[in-house]
C-alpha cells in the first residue's frame, strides 16, 4: 500500500483541509506516515498570509530534493494557499511554482482537490487508483474529513466558508483562496452531528472571517441564506450547533471573527447559548485610526472599543485576545504609541503580536512602502510583547483557587495538558488516563502564559 505524508503549515483552516486530504487519500489507497523519509507522496499544505511562511515552504522543498535522491519515484506535490494553478509538471499550463520548484511534480488548488488522481496519472498513466466517488465532487468540502489534527481525538474543526472579500492590504488570502463562498448549513450541521457521534466533545468553526458567514457577494447573488429572512446566517448556525448538545456537544468556538461584522446579535448568541464558550479572539490589527485607514479594516478604533463594551456587559467573565501588527508602512511613533495605550486600555488577556513583513502581491507591496526599518520594528515588538507579559499574568491571577474545566489535550505520564472554558492553557498531573475528556481542576499557580495545579 502506497503511503503519503503531509506537511502543513500556516492557520486551522489549513489543518482542517489537511483532514480533508487524508480522507480523500485514504479512499485512493494510500496510507499515512509520520515520516517523509518513509512516502511516497509528500505534500505541503502551504500558507501565504506573510512572505516568512512561504519561505518556509522554499527551504522545504530543498528537503524534498534528498528525499527524491532515495526515492526516485516520489511524488512531491504542493497544496494550499500558494498555488493558483492546479497543474502537473506535465502539463501545458502550469503554475508559477515549477518555476521555482524544480522537485515539484504536482501542484493543487485546495478547492479543486478531487483532482489530485487525474494529475497523479499525467505523471505516470501506469499508475492504478481505485475509481472513487469524491473524483467527481465538484466541491472539496463534500469530502468528510478525518479530524485528525487535535491530538486529544475529541475536538473536531468544520470549515464553515473558503475565501474572503475584506481584502486588508498586507493579505493575500482574496488572492490566494478566492472570493468568500459559505457553505450549507444544512452541510456544515451533518458534519457536526458526524464529529459529535464519533465522540467529539468540542467543535471550533473556522473561516476566514467566520462570522461573515452568508454575507458575502457570491452569497447574496446566490441566494443561499434568503429563507433565514432578517435572521443572521451565522447567528442561526450557531443556534443549530448548540441544539448538538443535546447529543453529547459541549464547547463550541469560533475563529478568526472580523470586528466589522460582530453584531449585537452574535454578542447574545455568545453570552445565552448553551455550547458557547466565555473566550473570543477578535483580531484588531493596530489601535491607531490612520493605521486601520491603511491597513483597509474598515472599522475604527472606537468601533472596536465599543464591541468589546458590548461583549464584556453581556458576559463579565469573557476573556478576549487579539492580533497586533507593529511596524506596519508608514507606522509613526505616534501611532505605534496609540496602539500600545489602546492595547493596555483593553486590558486584552493574550495576543499574537508580529513584526510587519512584506508579502509580494498583496497591496501594501504594492502601493505602500514598507519604510519601518527592522530594529524599530523589533523594539517596537518587545516593548509590545513586555506588556502582554504583564496584562497575561494579570488576567491568570483571577482564576487562582477558582475550579475550571478542562478539556485535556495531552497526556505524557502522569502530567496533563488541556484548555479551559477561557482557552487558558492548563497543566496539572494525575494518573488516571484522562485524555480527551473534560474534568474539574482546581487552580493553585498561574504563571505568566499558563495556569497550573500544583
Amino acid at each position: 500500500m502506497p503511503k503519503y505524508h503531509i506537511q502543513t503549515f500556516g492557520c486551522q483552516m489549513n489543518y482542517s483541509d489537511t483532514e480533508r486530504m487524508e480522507a480523500y487519500l485514504h479512499a485512493l489507497g494510500f496510507d499515512k506516515t509520520e515520516t517523509p523519509e518513509a512516502a511516497d507522496l509528500v505534500i505541503f499544505n502551504t500558507c501565504s498570509i506573510r512572505q516568512k511562511a512561504e519561505d518556509k515552504v522554499y527551504g522545504s522543498m530543498i528537503r524534498a530534493a534528498n528525499y527524491k535522491r532515495k526515492n526516485p519515484n516520489l511524488i512531491v506535490a504542493v497544496t494550499g494557499c500558494m498555488v493558483r494553478k492546479s497543474s502537473s509538471k506535465y502539463s501545458t499550463e502550469r503554475d508559477k511554482l515549477f518555476n521555482r520548484m524544480k522537485e515539484l511534480d504536482i501542484a493543487l488548488r485546495t478547492e479543486e482537490l478531487p483532482k489530485f488522481a487525474e494529475l497523479a496519472r499525467e505523471l505516470d498513466p501506469k499508475l492504478k487508483f481505485p475509481e472513487i466517488e469524491e473524483e467527481e465532487l465538484e466541491d472539496y468540502f463534500q469530502i468528510n474529513p478525518t479530524h485528525s489534527s487535535q491530538k486529544s481525538g475529541t475536538q473536531a474543526f468544520v470549515a464553515i466558508s473558503n475565501g474572503c472579500d475584506n481584502f486588508c492590504t498586507y493579505c493575500i488570502v482574496p488572492y490566494s483562496r478566492g472570493r468568500e463562498k459559505s457553505r450549507k448549513i444544512g452541510e456544515i450541521l451533518e458534519e457536526c452531528k458526524k464529529a459529535v457521534a464519533e465522540g467529539h466533545k468540542e467543535i471550533t468553526l473556522i473561516g476566514q472571517t467566520v462570522n461573515s458567514y452568508g454575507l458575502s457577494k457570491h452569497d447574496k447573488e446566490a441566494g443561499t441564506f434568503e429563507y433565514l429572512k432578517d435572521e443572521e446566517p451565522f447567528v442561526h448556525l450557531l443556534k443549530e450547533v448548540d441544539k448538538l448538545s443535546e447529543k453529547g456537544l459541549e464547547r463550541v468556538r469560533f475563529t478568526s471573527p472580523h470586528p466589522k461584522d460582530m453584531s449585537d446579535k452574535l454578542i447574545e448568541a455568545m453570552a445565552t447559548l448553551k455550547t458557547q464558550m466565555p473566550y473570543l479572539h477578535l483580531p484588531v490589527q493596530a489601535g491607531d485610526n490612520a493605521v486601520l485607514r491603511r491597513m483597509n479594516r474598515n472599522y475604527t478604533v472606537e468601533h472596536y472599543k465599543e464591541i468589546v463594551k458590548k461583549l464584556r456587559e453581556k458576559n463579565p467573565d469573557i476573556s478576549i485576545s487579539t492580533d497586533i501588527i507593529v511596524g506596519f508602512c508608514g507606522e509613526t511613533d505616534e501611532e505605534f504609541e496609540n496602539t500600545y495605550n489602546f492595547f493596555k486600555e483593553m486590558g486584552f488577556e493574550h495576543a499574537y503580536i508580529s513584526q510587519y513583513s512584506e508579502r509580494r502581491g498583496t497591496t501594501a507591496s504594492k502601493f505602500i512602502p514598507d519604510d519601518i526599518p527592522d530594529e524599530v520594528k523589533k523594539q517596537r515588538w518587545e516593548r509590545m510583547n513586555e506588556l502582554l507579559k504583564k496584562t497575561s499574568a494579570r488576567a491568570h491571577q483571577r482564576f487562582k483557587g477558582k475550579t475550571v474545566k478542562v478539556l485535556v489535550e495531552e497526556q505524557n505520564g502522569d502530567v496533563c495538558i488541556g484548555r479551559s472554558e477561557h482557552y487558558k492553557t492548563v497543566q496539572f498531573q494525575s494518573e488516571k488516563e484522562l485524555l480527551g475528556k473534560i474534568v474539574p481542576v482546581k487552580i493553585t499557580h498561574s504563571d505568566t502564559f499558563i495556569l497550573k495545579r500544583l
